[in-house]
């Protein structure tokens, strides 16, 4: 039954126009969109708007060969309508969301600057309380050397004595940011 009105889209112009005037005129259709965005914020516009929407979309989807609908055409617009009403709020809340957000060049907000500041003030005071070969590991470290060139140039046996002590100065650091 529902594969019928696929059909009648498909046979002709005539035919095909005939039921787009039906779906536009489907006190059901008709009744649910304005029912549904009316109570989600929508206006007269957004309903009319809409409504080509879903039907074109509706009709574009009956030329595609392996299309079959499964439920009434009406459920099936209704559905495209909804979801496309949410697409679109969406992007609106976040453009406003966007707006009025102030950012620093970096994209961070002003908060997120402020926080990051003191999260490395609190960083450069822990890792002044570290002895000295621990703060030379974690700087060679976080520059992206290699364990194997920290291991030469703090005279340990291996790269893996370089990690241990790498994983001890790091322990000592994060407790040491704790307390701060």
């Amino acid at each position: 039954m529902e594969n019928l009105i696929v059909e009648r889209v498909r046979k002709d112009l005539d035919s095909r126009n005939t039921v787009i005037r039906e779906l536009y005129t489907s006190k059901k259709l008709i009744g649910s969109v304005n029912a549904f965005l009316l109570k989600n914020g929508g206006n007269k516009t957004d309903i009319d708007d809409l409504m080509t929407y879903g039907v074109m979309n509706f009709i574009k989807q009956c030329y595609r060969p392996l299309f079959e609908l499964a439920s009434p055409a009406e459920a099936y617009i209704f559905s495209i309508i909804k979801y496309e009403w949410i697409k679109r709020n969406k992007n609106k809340l976040k453009l406003v969301d966007e707006e009025h957000r102030p950012e620093l060049s970096t994209g961070m907000t002003i908060m997120d600057q402020l926080i990051d500041n003191e999260r490395k003030e609190a960083l450069k005071a822990a890792m002044k309380k570290l002895d000295d070969k621990c703060r030379k590991v974690l700087t060679l470290w976080a520059s992206d050397i290699k364990m194997r060139e920290i291991a030469l140039r703090m005279h340990y046996k291996s790269d893996g004595m370089a990690r241990k002590k790498k994983h001890e100065c790091l322990g000592k650091l994060k407790l040491l940011t704790n307390h701060i």
